[in-house]
Order: C-alpha cells, then structure tokens, then sequence
C-alpha cells in the first residue's frame, strides 16, 4: 500500500513537471514569435542571380532591420512549380496561423496570381514587376525603365567614336521591350547604329545561361562595342566575354549594379528600385493599412535609376536637360503603348 502511494506521487510530480516544461515552453515561444510572416515567390534563376532576384532579396532583408517579422524564401525548380505554390495560396497558414504578407516577384507569375480570382485566403499579395487583376488583396507594382535605358544608352555611345550597339536577351520576352527601346532610342540620339537583338533562349531558362550567353556575346563582338546585357544571371557570361575580348567593348547591366563584375567594361546598370516599396509595403501589412491596386513606378519619381560605373564613366554626368529628355521620352512611349 505505501509503495503504491509512492508510486501515485512520483507520477502526479512527474505529470506536473511536464505540465510546468510544456507551459514554460509555450511561454518562450510566445515571447520569440515575430509579429507577423512574409512568403517571398522567387523565380527559378534563385538567389546568386546578382540581378533581378538579388535585388528582391536584398530589398526584404533590408526591411527586416526596421519590422519585426520572419521570412520564408521560395524558390521553384520551374516556372509550373511555382505556379503550383501560388495556387496553395488560399490554404497557406503559415507557423503562426494568421494573415501574411506574400511577395511574388517576377511578371511571368502574372496568370498563376489572376487565376486565383480574389481567392487568397485571410493573406495579402505584393505583385512586384507586373500587373494582375485588380482586387483588394492584390497590390502590383510595376517600374517603367525606358528613361533609364535612353540615359544610359545615351552616355555609353559617347565612349566610342563609332558605336555599334546590340541587346543580347535571356529570351524575346514582352517585359523586356521598354528596355530595348529605350536603348535603342539613346543609341541613335548619340549618333549611334543598333542591330537587331540576340537571344540566349527561347524561355526563362535563358537567364541562367551564363555560360551560353558568354558563347553567344562571343560572336557579335567584332561588329559590336556596345552591349545591353538583359540577361539577369545570363549577364555574367555576356559581361566576362567583354572583359576578354581584345578589343575595348562595352557593356550596360541591369536590375542590380553590375559594375563589379567588368570594372573596366560595365558603363553602368539600369536600376528598378525595389527597396523603397518593399519596405513601404511590409510597414502598411504591419499597419493594417495594405494598399490594394495597380501602380507604376518611374524614373521621374526616384524609382529607377542609370548608375554609372565611374571607372569607366569619368567625367559624364547625367544633366538636367538630360533627365527631362528621357523622362518626356518615357511618357511618349507609354502614351503610345496604351
């Protein structure tokens, strides 16, 4: 009988100890859990791209100095993959169960997010680089990058006396045509001639494509000394095919400042400032004040940029008269385009 009493006590001591570790567990972890989750839909070129992808990390690990919030980075196999994760959208609950933020960057997403119809869940989705249909879960925003394009094809084709310049693309995507005339349109202000672009894929495979891309650059060189590398993490290949030609040729990057990558051959890179916008986004989600809607963001307003490479670049500078060239020109071209 006495070992029996013993026995119940040692259990229910046992049972209250648990019970004190399950709580005091539950405790910490309430303390440690941030204030909310973000959910960032990367494309399959992932992280390393040094372009496009980058900067859309960059942007959100920036915001997290200032908002208390934890991330999880999604990165497809394949377009279709992540196409099927956003359509998981609706029954994502996250480790906290409640509403979160989900970024989805890139505008060949587009179809998976308009085939949602509205239907994500208790979430909100920030659309970065194309328009989806409009809703009020859904914000797009999309950067306008003709005015960059022009200033930098414009001052790259001053550096030659010559200038016979090219795009080398990942692949003939529509979301790749404002940066091709505003090229083209600088180029030829500047006294330039432009042929006809050059294709490293037939899809978004071509943005991973570095060492395709370095073949292919290969063989415009002796015809051309100016290149737009629209390429995302295909450019490395483009920019390096520069470097080791014998001839001085040069190259413009975009999405992320790739002058590191040719010190003596990057003119500049054409820029779509994300940081301002993710930052502004992840703060209103904080707020409860999510803005829904389509916006367009542009040089004109501090959204994107030509930064120049000054080793290579020294003495050019971006005038007033310049800018205001390239930003009526920017405004003509979407006037025309819709």
């Amino acid at each position: 009988m006495k070992f029996i009493q013993v026995k119940r006590t040692y259990y229910l001591l046992l049972l209250l100890s648990l019970m004190q570790v399950r709580c005091s567990r539950e405790f910490v972890e309430d303390i440690f859990l941030p204030d909310f989750e973000v959910f960032v839909v990367l494309p399959a070129e992932g992280l390393g791209d040094r372009s496009f992808v980058d900067a859309i990390y960059e942007g959100v690990e920036s915001a997290k100095k200032d908002f208390d919030f934890s991330v999880s980075y999604l990165i497809p196999e394949s377009l279709s993959e992540g196409e099927q994760w956003i359509e998981q959208i609706p029954i994502l609950t996250g480790r906290m169960n409640q509403e979160a933020l989900i970024i989805v960057a890139g505008s060949q997403f587009k179809e998976a997010i308009d085939q949602l119809d509205g239907n994500v869940g208790k979430h909100k989705i920030l659309f970065l680089g194309g328009i989806a249909l409009e809703d009020e879960h859904i914000a797009s925003v999309v950067y306008k990058t003709y005015a960059a394009s022009y200033i930098g094809a414009y001052l790259s084709a001053q550096l030659v006396p010559d200038c016979r310049a090219r795009v080398v693309a990942g692949f003939d995507a529509s979301f790749l045509k404002e940066y091709q005339a505003g090229f083209q349109q600088g180029v030829l202000d500047a006294g330039g001639s432009v042929d006809s672009p050059l294709f490293v894929s037939d899809d978004f495979s071509g943005f991973e494509m570095p060492d395709s891309a370095y073949q292919l650059t290969k063989t415009v060189l002796p015809d051309n000394n100016l290149i737009l590398a629209l390429s995302a993490g295909s450019n490395f290949g483009i920019i390096n095919a520069a470097r080791n030609y014998h001839e001085q040729r040069y190259v413009i990057g975009v999405d992320a400042d790739q002058s590191w990558m040719g010190l003596k051959v990057v003119t500049g890179s054409i820029v779509k400032l994300f940081s301002q916008d993710i930052r502004d986004y992840i703060e209103d989600f904080s707020k409860g004040t999510f803005i829904p809607g389509s916006f367009y963001r542009s040089m004109e307003e501090g959204k994107a940029a030509f930064i120049m490479n000054e080793e290579v670049m020294a003495g050019k500078k971006v005038s007033t008269t310049l800018l205001n060239l390239a930003i009526e020109k920017e405004k003509a071209y979407w006037e025309n385009k819709e």
